[in-house]
């Protein structure tokens, strides 16, 4: 592969992502995986997908790899990533991939690298596992000690046992919630059956079949959500969820039928959590400042990392944090595990409304919520740092954090101009207690990018 495909790629600490027969090829996938089996020392690795249709070619490139390095793999089969994370410490595994490109559309898809605690590899351990993918060094074993695969059956009841120890399931159950679950035909169809099962719930499911074929993005936001919105009243259910292809992301819509923004689960989540155990919270550059709100509300520090699971749950492991979340719908308690999780967010949000005995508009109402803008642009890899630089200029006076991307703070407004890890985009986001200010802000950045674009 040229250094101008590469270029392609979307490369971070987590893993490799790109568009199925264009960047992302057998032939890498295969060296990836053999560069993790390496990194690995041949130890036992965890393999399971999403239902995207690229999901069996992908895996039986990684199994290729993997075999031929000696390690032994346990298949999953399709399994959400959580799942995939959770099994790693269960099975003592040295770690796994995962495939799944989670919120990216049906062209793309990805490997997941996870370690032995159960999170995506940090910074540090990620640049190991590049730096022998291009050294091509790879372990390679004779014909008779390859790697053997070892289908499991049954964890699922594994992981909703822990799951429901860890939570007042007795509350949720007593409380006797209807649920709309939109699984987007991806990892968590059908499982979100048995979920809703084990906590006593009613489940209206929305594309519960795990075949792959994406009825909308896979990304939980409110433009993805008008399936649930429209039956909700109708149907008198107590609070929808809409969850990413992998099950690592969910966003909600309430009882009466408003379609929440994703940047709120965190902040439900954390609102509830506190009450339970106090400490240390980890956010991002560019999450909702509702999150701050509710920390000084418990006396709690909030820590900003970069944007991305493998900094967020690196920053939680090494501030001894109690909880982590980002403003893309995602939640991980370390208590539990250390992985972003939508069934374990989506169990919380359950537990809160049960506890409090209010409903999820209630609870939201609770909170204190700002106007945010999210925008995209798309822009070629190569003009990436010079669009970055050029906002840099642009905002200098303003003494800006050049953390991760460029992050301004105004009395009234927030905005992060930052390089996307997991497609080819800018992106832009701007918050403040004024819509107007923030679309302005927002617009003031998107003029900068498109004239050097």
């Amino acid at each position: 592969m040229n250094d101008r495909d590469l270029r392609q790629l979307r490369i971070s600490p987590a893993g490799v992502r790109g568009i199925v027969g264009q960047t992302l090829t057998p032939e890498l996938i295969t060296d990836f995986a053999c560069a993790f089996g390496t990194y690995v020392e041949c130890g036992l690795v965890v393999v399971g997908r999403d239902t995207r249709t690229s999901g069996e070619m992908v895996k039986a490139s990684v199994l290729a790899g993997l075999l031929s390095t000696g390690c032994p793999v346990v298949d999953l089969g399709i399994c959400p990533t959580p799942i995939i994370q959770f099994m790693v410490r269960e099975l003592s595994a040295s770690g796994a991939i995962a495939i799944s490109a989670g919120h990216n559309d049906a062209r793309w898809n990805a490997l997941g690298f996870i370690n032995s605690s159960g999170a995506h590899l940090n910074p540090y351990q990620g640049e190991e596992v590049l730096d022998i993918y291009h050294s091509g060094e790879f372990v390679k074993r004779p014909w008779d000690s390859l790697g053997k695969v070892e289908r499991k059956e049954g964890y699922l009841r594994t992981y909703l046992d822990r799951l429901c120890s860890f939570l007042d399931a007795d509350a949720i159950r007593a409380a006797g919630f209807k649920v709309i679950v939109d699984a987007c035909n991806g990892a968590a169809a059908g499982i979100v059956d048995c979920f809703c099962d084990s906590l006593g719930c009613q489940l209206i499911p929305i594309n519960n079949e795990p075949n792959g074929r994406f009825p909308h993005d896979p990304e939980p936001r409110p433009r993805n959500a008008s399936a649930i919105a429209s039956i909700i009243k109708p149907v008198k259910a107590d609070i929808g969820f809409l969850l990413s292809s992998d099950a690592g992301r969910v966003s909600i819509v309430t009882d009466i039928g408003e379609t929440v923004s994703e940047e709120y689960t965190f902040p439900l989540v954390l609102e509830h959590f506190l009450n339970r155990k106090k400490g240390p919270i980890i956010s991002n550059f560019s999450t909702t400042k509702t999150v701050d709100d509710i920390a000084r509300r418990y006396g709690c520090p909030v820590i900003e990392s970069q944007v991305g699971q493998s900094h967020s749950l690196h920053a939680m492991t090494m501030e001894d944090a109690v909880i982590a979340g980002e403003g893309s719908g995602t939640v991980a308690v370390p208590e539990f595990q250390p992985a972003f999780d939508a069934f374990l967010a989506m169990a919380l949000i359950l537990e809160m409304m049960a506890v409090r005995q209010k409903k999820i508009s209630e609870l939201l109402n609770e909170l204190p919520r700002y106007h945010i803008v999210k925008e995209k642009i798309y822009c070629p890899p190569e003009k990436v740092h010079s669009v970055i630089a050029e906002v840099r200029k642009e905002y200098l006076r303003e003494r800006p954090d050049l953390t991760d991307g460029v992050r301004v703070d105004w009395q009234d407004c927030w905005i992060h101009v930052r390089a996307s890890t997991t497609e080819p985009l800018i992106r832009v986001i701007a918050e403040s207690k004024d819509e107007q200010t923030a679309r302005e802000r927002a617009d003031q950045a998107i003029s900068i990018i498109s004239r050097v674009i």
